[in-house]
């Protein structure tokens, strides 16, 4: 009796102290604003998400096998841009809108790191397409990730809050339009 307790308590914390991607933190999530500027014709977005978990995201499906001390700042822009590019679209009437790194910021003490991306010029008018994909970290995380986004456009009354799931991740207005 005393050698099978002892195996049950050795898989017990061999099991919860063992890492793996889900007892890092149990939350898995990326939240991101996307806004137009009516008076300066652009659009800009912002991307929180776990620094860990982008981390992995990034160097599973983007820097394979780089190793990540000989990266410059040049280099992690790039490969942050490559991801974007990947895993979250913008699109208006059909036209990619591109994600340019202005600059990120890491909140110490909180794994949270926020993406700013440049601003884009972007004239938009009534009855224009607006097509958002966030597939961000699903590769990795699957139906585990949730990817908030928040999308304000005031000219045209928008301003909804999305949660993009493995199976629902798209998202399309037609502005000035009820949407």
């Amino acid at each position: 009796m005393k050698n099978p307790m002892r195996l049950a308590m050795l898989f017990f914390f061999v099991g919860f102290l063992w890492p793996s991607k889900t007892l890092s933190h149990p939350l898995k999530l990326s939240a991101s604003l996307i806004e137009y500027d009516h008076a300066q014709e652009t659009i800009r977005m912002e991307c929180k998400v776990f620094i860990d978990d982008f981390d992995t995201s990034l160097f599973l499906s983007v820097l394979k096998g780089v190793a990540r001390d000989k990266l410059s700042n040049a280099d992690k822009r790039r490969a942050i841009e490559k991801y974007f590019k990947r895993f979250y679209k913008i699109e208006v009437n059909g036209k990619h809108v591109p994600l340019k790194v202005e600059a990120t910021k890491v909140l110490l003490g909180h794994n949270i790191l926020i993406i700013y991306f440049e601003k884009t010029k972007l004239p938009m008018k009534k009855g224009d397409k607006l097509k958002i994909s966030n597939t961000m970290l699903f590769r990795d995380f699957g139906a585990e990730q949730m990817n908030r986004i928040a999308v304000r456009i005031p000219s045209f009354g928008i301003t909804h809050g999305h949660v993009a799931t493995l199976y629902d991740h798209t998202f399309t207005y037609t502005l000035g339009e009820s949407n």
